[in-house]
C-alpha cells in the first residue's frame, strides 16, 4: 500500500548533502550527519500546520521558535505518554518492483536514495575517517523513512580515483523524509546533545511537539550550497572527506541522457550504448551507508 501521510504527527524533511545509516544495534535508530564545509551550513525550521477536520486541507501554518544549536548533535525522540516510542522504531518504505535505470518503482521508495556501500557504488563497507565533518548528526528513534522527491535527471557513476567503469545508474532521491505517527498523549521531542555523550547524554534546548487533533508538524533540515564552487564535478565528492574505500576508489556523478537506438553516443557508460554522459548536475544529494551500523564508528 502507498504511504498515508495524513496520519503523521511529525514529518521530517531532509535535503542537501548528508550521510546516513540505520543503527541495528540500537533498535534501528536512524542516524544522519550533515557535511560541513565552507559552502554548506545546515538550516532547521519547525512549522505547525493546522488542518480543516472535514476536508483535510491546510488552513494556516506558523513557525515554532527554537534555540536548537546546529553546532551540536540533535536527538528526535518519539515518546508515548512518557513511556516507549510512539511507533515501532525506524523502518524503510519499500514497495513493489524497483529498477532505477528504467525508472520503475514507487515515487517514495527508500531505494531511490543512493547506497554508497551497495552494488551500484563500492559494494562493501566503507571506513568513516572524519566523523567531525558530520555536524550536526541527527538521531531518530522512530519513523518511516522514504524518498522526499525523485530527481528529474538521470545519473551515471564516474570514477574519480581508482580503476572502475563509468556506469549508468538512473534517477536518485533528492532528499529523505520520515513520518512519525504518535498515539493520543504522545509527543516528539527535539534536544541538543553533547557529542562526547552522543546520543544519550547532556540533552538540552528541548522542543516538544505534542500530538494535536487538528495539527501536524513539519521539521525541515536543509544543507544546500551557499557559495559557488570552481572545482569541476559535484559535491558528491565531499562524501570522501568523511568515508574511505579500502581500495582507494572514489566516485562522482554526471548526468546521463538517452540517445536511443538510432544515434551514436559520444561518451557511453559501460554496456549502455543507448546512453551518453552529459554535464555535472548541481544537486546536493543525501547518501546512505547500508553496511554501516553507526556514524560514530
Amino acid at each position: 500500500m502507498p504511504l498515508d501521510h495524513s496520519k503523521a504527527t511529525v514529518t521530517i524533511s531532509i535535503a542537501g548533502i548528508a550521510l546516513s545509516c540505520i543503527n541495528k544495534l540500537e533498535g534501528n535508530r536512524f542516524e544522519i550527519g550533515f557535511l560541513r564545509c565552507d559552502r554548506h551550513r545546515p538550516l532547521l525550521d519547525i512549522q505547525e500546520i493546522e488542518f480543516d477536520p472535514k476536508t483535510g486541507e491546510s488552513i494556516r501554518s506558523c513557525l515554532i521558535p527554537h534555540s536548537l544549536n546546529l553546532d551540536e548533535d540533535i536527538t528526535i525522540n518519539a515518546i508515548n505518554g512518557g513511556g516507549p516510542q510512539c511507533g515501532s522504531r525506524v523502518s524503510q518504505y519499500v514497495r513493489r518492483a524497483f529498477d532505477r535505470l528504467e525508472d520503475t518503482g514507487d515515487e517514495e521508495d527508500f531505494r531511490w536514495i543512493p547506497d554508497l556501500e551497495g552494488p551500484e557504488f563500492h559494494g562493501h563497507k566503507l571506513t568513516i575517517n572524519h566523523r567531525s565533518k558530520l555536524l550536526p548528526t541527527l538521531y531518530l528513534n522512530d519513523g518511516i523513512l522514504y524518498t522526499r522527491q525523485k530527481t528529474d535527471e538521470a545519473f551515471a557513476r564516474v570514477p574519480v580515483r581508482g580503476r572502475s567503469s563509468k556506469t549508468a545508474l538512473g534517477k536518485l532521491a533528492y532528499g529523505i523524509n520520515a513520518d512519525i505517527i504518535c498515539k493520543d498523549g504522545g509527543e516528539v521531542v527535539l534536544s541538543n546533545i553533547a557529542r562526547s555523550g552522543a546520543p544519550d547524554g547532556g540533552s538540552r534546548c528541548s522542543v516538544k511537539l505534542p500530538k494535536k487533533e487538528r495539527s501536524r508538524y513539519l521539521i525541515t533540515i536543509e544543507n544546500h550550497c551557499q557559495l559557488a564552487d570552481e572545482i569541476e564535478g559535484t559535491d558528491f565528492q565531499l562524501f570522501y572527506e568523511v568515508v574511505k574505500d579500502p581500495a582507494g576508489k572514489e566516485f562522482d556523478l554526471r548526468r546521463v541522457v538517452e540517445t536511443g537506438c538510432y544515434a551514436a553516443a559520444e561518451e557511453p557508460p559501460e554496456g549502455r550504448a543507448d546512453f551518453t554522459l552529459d554535464g555535472f548536475p548541481q544537486n546536493c544529494l543525501a547518501g546512505y551507508l547500508g553496511e554501516t551500523d553507526s556514524l560514530n564508528g
